[in-house]
């Protein structure tokens, strides 16, 4: 028997029983669209955080105090403006390096009260966390150095204060301080923002002198920079902590964070829930293998009298064995293509409707279609081999 005869069989055989053949292809089917759409989508979900991570800067970082925040934190860890200035010029590496002190107050606008984080901090901020300015500006070199009684805020602080009015020029009163409002920040959408102090709220920006003023403390809660280069980056960070502890008198206790550890901490995420999903796919693969060994068995016993009429006539069990291991080959592969078909197009759904670049992974897709192949030949075998073995005298007797 041929290669191509055996082949028609297969397909005459698998089309006299549709409903047999569709449900033995679920368990494939859905295991190798899972296989494809996990690894598909979890691509994706990286390059949308790598992208996300270039919005931000992937060369920033934050130094910070590890008692920062803490009741009692003892005056020589503190961070100073001194610290940013002895910084930047010991670190050639570094390109820019920014105080933010921080303060959680109630800002008012003719009897309006809303609270805000506010922030202290030099010009340069909104260069290195690129920020858009949806309306007006950021404060000036002259405003810092003079210490202007300016602010920006943000989206948020904008519209619990001023609503639809326009609140460039108008006052704001912080801790009895009258501020002018010069800008407005868009809001901020990179994955730096999780970096700020204190909870997630509305933010205001003064200059850092202004700030010092206002709250009566000197204290800098965090020192915000960035390197030249991606590369410099982890001996730059290393370099300023052990700095700063000999700057203080202390040991180890400044930490850093930077984007780089973001990108780790989600791929590492995106990792187990990949390995989870990948589990559970793997499981309905199994079952659905299980299933064509089911089946076959079912068909060799239906077949029977076939098989011997077959080798009356003079087929070897070569040809039986060949006949139905096509069978079992050819539905694990029919299921494997729509399961491949199904992964894809699930995929392409979700990076569409999540706003990801949808990568396609070529070694998913050939790790689909052979172990489709591997499932039909594995779990074919012995129902192929049972059919093989039969004797024919016993065959045509059987009822």
């Amino acid at each position: 028997m041929s290669f191509l005869e055996g082949l028609r069989g297969a397909l005459f055989s698998l089309r006299t029983n549709k409903l047999r053949t569709g449900l033995t292809m679920l368990g494939i089917i859905i295991g190798i669209a899972a296989v494809i759409a996990v690894v598909t989508i979890g691509l994706g979900g990286k390059a949308a955080i790598m992208q996300e991570m270039e919005k931000s800067g992937v060369n920033l970082f934050v130094l910070y105090a590890k008692t920062v925040g803490q009741t009692g934190q003892a005056e020589g860890a503190r961070l100073t403006i001194q610290d940013g200035e002895s910084l930047k010029q010991a670190l050639p590496q570094v390109k820019m390096l920014l105080p933010a002190s921080i303060e959680y107050t109630a800002l008012e606008v003719n009897q309006k009260r809303s609270s805000a984080m506010i922030v202290g901090t030099t010009p340069e901020f909104a260069e290195l966390r690129r920020r858009d300015i949806s309306q007006g500006r950021f404060f000036s070199e002259e405003e810092f150095t003079a210490g202007r009684r300016v602010v920006v805020i943000d989206e948020t602080l904008r519209d619990s204060l001023f609503g639809a009015g326009n609140p460039l020029g108008q006052q704001v009163i912080v801790q009895n301080v009258p501020c002018r409002v010069i800008g407005i920040l868009a809001q901020d959408k990179s994955s730096f923002a999780q970096f700020d102090v204190g909870p997630k709220n509305a933010y205001a920006y003064i200059p850092w002198g202004t700030w010092s003023d206002i709250f009566h403390s000197t204290r800098v809660d965090q020192l915000e920079g960035a390197t030249y280069q991606e590369a410099d980056l982890e001996s730059a960070i290393s370099s300023a902590k052990r700095i700063l502890d000999v700057r203080h008198g202390t040991t180890n206790q400044y930490e850093a964070y930077n984007v780089q550890q973001l990108v780790q901490s989600a791929n590492k995420i995106t990792r187990i829930l990949t390995s989870i999903i990948g589990l559970v796919a793997g499981i309905s693969l199994l079952v659905g293998g299980i299933g064509i060994m089911n089946i076959m068995l079912v068909s060799v016993t239906e077949r029977t009298r076939e098989i011997g009429l077959r080798k009356a006539v003079g087929a070897k069990e070569r040809d039986i064995l060949t006949q139905f291991l096509l069978e079992a080959v050819v539905l694990s592969l029919i299921g494997g293509i729509m399961g491949i078909a199904l992964g894809i197009g699930s995929a392409l759904l979700v990076a569409y409707l999540l706003s990801w670049p949808p990568l396609l992974s070529g070694w998913a897709i050939l790790f689909a279609v052979s172990f489709s192949l591997g499932v039909g030949l594995f779990f074919g075998f012995y129902p192929a081999l049972k059919a093989a073995k039969l004797e024919p005298i016993t065959a045509l007797r059987y009822e």
